[in-house]
This record gives C-alpha cells, structure tokens and sequence, in this order.
C-alpha cells in the first residue's frame, strides 16, 4: 500500500508516482537557476518532509534544507 503520492501538472498533462513507508518518495522542480526538491520519509509514527533549495537544472549539486515539515509543524532553516 502506498505511504506517498506525489502528482505533477506540466505541458504534457498529470503524472504521479506512488512510494510507500520504506521507499519514500522524491520530487524536484527545477528552473535553471534555481528550483526546489521535497523528500517524503516515514520516521517513527510520521510521515516528514524535508525542502531544499537546489541550484536547479543548471547547478545541480546545490542543495540547501531550508524547511521540515512534521505533522502540522513546519520548521524553517
């Protein structure tokens, strides 16, 4: 059973992909000088999200946290 869903809206119409407590799941959105990933992790009895900010599709080894997400608490960096 899937833990995550994560859906994206683009030129081409929607996809989405499933991850499930173990797996996680990924996102990126990229511009070309910036852009954000969110990571989705089951730890303990919740699901965490961490976001950074990337360097996007022309600085990719950028990476900043810049937020955590934990139930209803978001933490900025």
């Amino acid at each position: 059973m899937a833990q995550f869903r994560a859906t994206i809206q683009g030129q081409r119409g929607e996809a989405s992909r499933l991850g499930n407590k173990s797996s996680g799941i990924e996102a990126n959105v990229n511009g070309w000088h910036s852009g954000v990933k969110v990571v989705a992790a089951h730890e303990g009895d919740q699901d965490v999200f961490y976001v950074y900010a990337t360097g996007g599709s022309g600085q990719a080894q950028r990476s900043e946290l810049i937020a955590t997400v934990k139930g209803t608490v978001v933490t900025t960096e």
